[in-house]
């Protein structure tokens, strides 16, 4: 009874799937029709349109006439001016530079590094590199476009989540695309270009710069300018330690000079007058030759003396840099400052002193040292030994600033938290220690024993001026 049920199921199951497939092949059959239809309707409808197109079409001497007419308002139309080769790249680079080189300490160096790029981008952020992850230090613009500048901090990517940051990483390269895989991640819409430049400092790539524009401001991303300003700012924090001229004389703006107008000529003077600068000036009023013997004046001295003002140069020396003197001005400084100071009073030049006030200075020429070394003040220079402790005092300040520096570049998320908890020691412990030991192997012990430059640049810029903030 059982296989009698198992057939009759079998034969519903066959007359259903049969009646189906039928049902299924009339339906195809009617689409084909209709999709016959449609397409017959669908050309036909296109043929009239087209014929109608081809319809409409001007005369001949219609269109003759309008294209001699195109062709004369072509020749009456003036050439296109040519426009004068933008030394606007060459100079806004330039003042960029400028303005980065004003910078006293690598913190202060790399922020106007990127809020120069704003000049050449529309946004611009810090990557440092710490092994192989790159990890966000600060970023600007990102604000003004929707996002949060501080979003860049807590950025962090490990080798393999950007391309592109493992191709500066690995082979040390420029990279220029749309920047969106990059853009997105730090919290902004995507970018439509950006470039990556390695910053390379003492021969490592240290960290990486990425400036990238926006839809609007696509023609804005300029990656020469962009590349040579991060080029010369790697340049500069390697140079920082040692660097006396600031700001550099090749990058002082020459305009001033240049516009300057023409001095007006002098009156005419009568024939018989010679001018004030070809008058003989007697020399007795100036040195009195009977006291010679008492008064050591040398040569240069006295061609200062018989000088007329309008015979001297219009310029003054600058501040003496005791980083690096020449022997030569440096001796000639010392002797004019310290051999005869009572041979410069104010014009006009009195007559020497007598010869006892000579003889008791000879008697104590100690009093002149008793100034501490290390003080000048101005452009004065003191004697030999004065220049030099002076000059290694200022590089030991500056060593100090550049070491400090570095560990609030480099830990900065430690420092605020340091600052508010006055733990600044505890939190930083082993990067101070370890600039210390620097400190202590690269500066002189009479040096060291005589000032704490190194605490001092601690207490400025890592704790921001306030010495319990170390919690020493």
């Amino acid at each position: 009874m059982a296989v009698r049920g198992d057939e009759v199921a079998g034969s519903i199951e066959a007359h259903v799937r049969d009646a189906m497939e039928k049902l299924v092949g009339e339906i195809r059959s009617s689409i084909e029709d209709v999709r016959e239809v449609v397409d017959s309707q669908l050309k036909a409808a296109l043929q009239s349109v087209q014929a109608d197109v081809n319809a409409v079409s001007f005369l001949p001497h219609i269109q003759k006439s309008i294209g001699e007419l195109e062709e004369s308002i072509t020749a009456a139309l003036p050439p296109p001016a040519v426009s004068a080769p933008e030394g606007s790249g060459a100079s806004r680079v330039k003042k960029a530079v400028q303005t980065v080189e004003h910078g006293k300490s690598q913190v202060d160096i790399l922020n106007a590094l990127l809020e120069q790029c704003l000049d050449f981008g529309s946004r611009a952020a810090m990557l440092i590199l710490r092994g192989e992850t790159f990890s966000g230090w600060k970023g600007v613009g990102f604000t003004a476009a929707g996002g949060n500048d501080e979003m860049v901090k807590r950025f962090n990517a490990a080798p393999g989540l950007i391309p592109e940051l493992d191709r500066v990483l690995r082979k040390e390269q420029v990279v220029i695309w749309d920047g969106a895989n990059l853009s997105t991640r730090l919290g902004v819409s995507a970018s439509a270009r950006a470039i990556l430049v390695p910053m390379v400092i003492k021969d490592k790539v240290a960290a990486a710069v990425y400036v990238d524009a926006t839809e609007l401001d696509a023609s804005k991303l300029d990656p020469a300018s962009i590349e040579l300003l991060v080029f010369t700012t790697g340049l500069l924090i390697d140079t920082l330690s040692i660097r006396k001229k600031t700001p550099s004389p090749s990058l002082n703006d020459p305009e001033l000079t240049m516009a300057a107008p023409p001095a007006p000529a002098p009156p005419p003077r009568p024939a018989t007058q010679a001018p004030p600068s070809q008058r003989p000036v007697p020399p007795a009023p100036v040195v009195d030759k009977s006291q010679d013997e008492t008064v050591a004046v040398s040569a240069g001295q006295l061609r200062e003396m018989i000088t007329p003002a309008a015979a001297k140069p219009a310029f003054s020396m600058p501040d003496t840099d005791f980083g690096a003197p020449s022997s030569g001005r440096q001796a000639t400084a010392s002797f004019m400052t310290t051999a005869i100071p009572a041979l410069e009073p104010p014009r006009p030049v009195p007559p020497p002193p007598p010869p006892p006030a000579v003889r008791e200075r000879d008697e104590r020429p100690s009093t002149q040292y008793i100034p501490p070394p290390n003080i000048t003040r101005g452009g004065t220079t003191g004697p030999g030994p004065v220049g030099d402790d002076a000059k290694r005092h200022d590089e030991a300040r500056r060593f100090a600033r550049l070491l400090v520096s570095e560990i609030k570049l480099y830990n900065e998320p430690k420092v605020d938290a340091g600052r508010k908890n006055k733990d600044l020691y505890e939190r930083l412990k082993e990067d101070i220690d370890r600039s210390r030991q620097m400190y202590d192997e690269r500066i002189a012990e009479d040096v060291r024993k005589s000032s704490n430059y190194f605490y001092d640049e601690l207490v400025r810029i890592l704790a921001d001026g306030d010495a319990g903030a170390l919690g020493l």
